[in-house]
């Protein structure tokens, strides 16, 4: 990881010795689970068992697959089964992929800890949750975040109704991190997105109508991001 992990989600003890540092990190390596007891149980919603009762689940991806852990930009965990429980805001853990979805874990919560599951990865921010980094630049980075509503499931009343399905909807929000500390959630709506840039609304407006870019469309965000972190002193 680039700038996102050193500059804000990883601190780094400059004032600590090296032998603090090393048992630090080792406490990190022998308590970085939370065990199935102190888990959010997410049951009382979903049932993996029971699949086809569901439009959707409570996961980002619902597979487990394979990814690594870091602490400070080391691997302190690698080719685990991790997947992200958007309901619960965990990432869960198995040591292998055969292993049992009971017998997964909850990885402790730390700015200090970051996950890679495939191409994906996720960092936590302390009283915000975990965020999926979409761009990490030199200046800007952008972050999504990622969230599931629940609909419980609803029976027709009569003739004229259809019962439904009990329902995960995603949710998604974007975030703008820049080098100096500052973070800039962007609103839903276009036009609100570019009232969020204030006193840099031109330049984000002339470069989204000349690229020809829609707002609400991740792929054109990132774009964005892209070059606004190319401008100096942006």
């Amino acid at each position: 990881m680039k700038k996102i992990i050193n500059n804000t989600l990883i601190v780094i003890y400059f004032a600590c010795s090296i032998g603090f540092a090393q048992n630090r990190k080792t406490q990190f390596a022998t308590e970085l689970f939370v065990y199935n007891a102190d888990r959010f149980d997410t049951r009382s919603l979903y049932d993996p068992a029971t699949p086809e009762n569901y439009d959707g689940t409570p996961y980002y991806v619902n597979d487990f697959l394979l990814g690594d852990v870091y602490l400070e930009n080391e691997i302190i965990l690698s080719n685990g089964a991790l997947r992200y429980n958007a309901v619960a805001d965990e990432i869960e853990y198995k040591e292998s992929l055969n292993d049992d979805d009971e017998s997964a874990k909850a990885l402790v919560k730390s700015k200090e800890i970051y996950a890679k599951i495939m191409n994906d990865t996720f960092v936590f921010i302390p009283s915000q949750g975990y965020y999926l980094v979409i761009f990490d630049g030199n200046n800007l980075s952008l972050l999504k975040k990622v969230t599931k509503k629940y609909f419980p499931p609803k029976k027709a009343q009569n003739n004229y109704e259809r019962s439904t399905l009990a329902r995960f909807e995603d949710r998604f929000t974007y975030t703008i991190y820049s080098k100096n500390g500052k973070t800039l959630e962007l609103p839903r709506s276009k036009s609100k997105k570019l009232k969020a840039f204030g006193d840099d609304e031109k330049i984000v407006k002339s470069y989204t109508k000349e690229q020809n870019l829609d707002l609400n469309n991740e792929k054109d965000i990132k774009k964005l991001i892209q070059y606004l972190d190319k401008i100096q002193g942006f």
